[in-house]
C-alpha cells in the first residue's frame, strides 16, 4: 500500500502533495487503477455536461447525464475517504460532500430484513 495525494479540481493522483487541498490516501494497486478510471470517467462526463450546458430549452436538473456525473462525483469522494488517512476524512466531512456521514439512519438497499436495522 502507497501513498498518494488526490486533487479532485486538477483531477490528478500524484505521489508528493502539490496544493494545500490534496487528499492523502493509501492505496492498493486495484484501488489506484479504481480511481484512476473514475477521474477519467468523471473527465469525459465533464466535457459532455460542459457541451451540454448551453442547450436553452433543456433544464439540468433533469439530465441524466448531470446526475450521471453527480454519482460519479460522490463514488470518488467515497473511495477517497474510504481509502484516505483520518486528516483527509476529517476534511471530507467538514466539507458535507457525502451525505450519508451526517445521516447515519438513511436507507441502503440490501439492509431491508436485517435484523440489526430498527
Amino acid at each position: 500500500m502507497d501513498t498518494y495525494y488526490v486533487s479532485i479540481t486538477q483531477q490528478l493522483i500524484h505521489q508528493e502533495p502539490i496544493e494545500s487541498g490534496d487528499y492523502e490516501v493509501k492505496l492498493t494497486q486495484d484501488e489506484l487503477a479504481q480511481m484512476q478510471d473514475l477521474m477519467s470517467s468523471i473527465s469525459k462526463e465533464d466535457e459532455y455536461t460542459f457541451q451540454r450546458t448551453p442547450v436553452p430549452y433543456k433544464s439540468a436538473d433533469h439530465d441524466d447525464a448531470n446526475e450521471q456525473f453527480t454519482d460519479r462525483i460522490q463514488e470518488l469522494y467515497q473511495l477517497i475517504y474510504d481509502t484516505g488517512t483520518e486528516q483527509t476524512k476529517a476534511m471530507i466531512r467538514q466539507q458535507k460532500v457525502l451525505n450519508k456521514l451526517d445521516h447515519t439512519d438513511y436507507k441502503d438497499t440490501g439492509y431491508e430484513d436485517s435484523p440489526l436495522n430498527k
